[in-house]
């Protein structure tokens, strides 16, 4: 019985066809013609940036601190989830 299949499936001619492949994108030079693509995120960041530029108090110094200060809260958040999970090691190593 197994070997009649074999026999029957090298005899069937099945060829595959495939889809004729698709002319992939030419790499080339950009040039003075060619136009630059801004992303929307690009365009959001140069937009808050004329919004705060636009704000005549804004400077460097305040960017400092505003900056200075996230990232204050952001490890200060960081640490109170580290000091609350060690308890939890400590129990589970025991």
């Amino acid at each position: 019985m197994q070997k009649q299949r074999i026999v029957e499936v090298e005899h069937e001619d099945h060829v595959a066809t495939f889809p004729a492949p698709r002319a992939g994108p030419r790499l080339r030079l950009a040039n003075a013609d060619d136009v630059s693509v801004v992303g929307p995120a690009r365009r959001l960041q140069n937009d808050l940036a004329r919004a705060f530029a636009a704000d005549s108090g804004w400077s460097v110094k305040r960017t400092v601190i505003v900056g200075c200060v996230f990232h204050g809260v952001v490890l200060g958040s960081l640490a109170v989830a580290a000091s609350n999970l060690l308890p939890h090691i400590v129990r589970w190593g025991s």
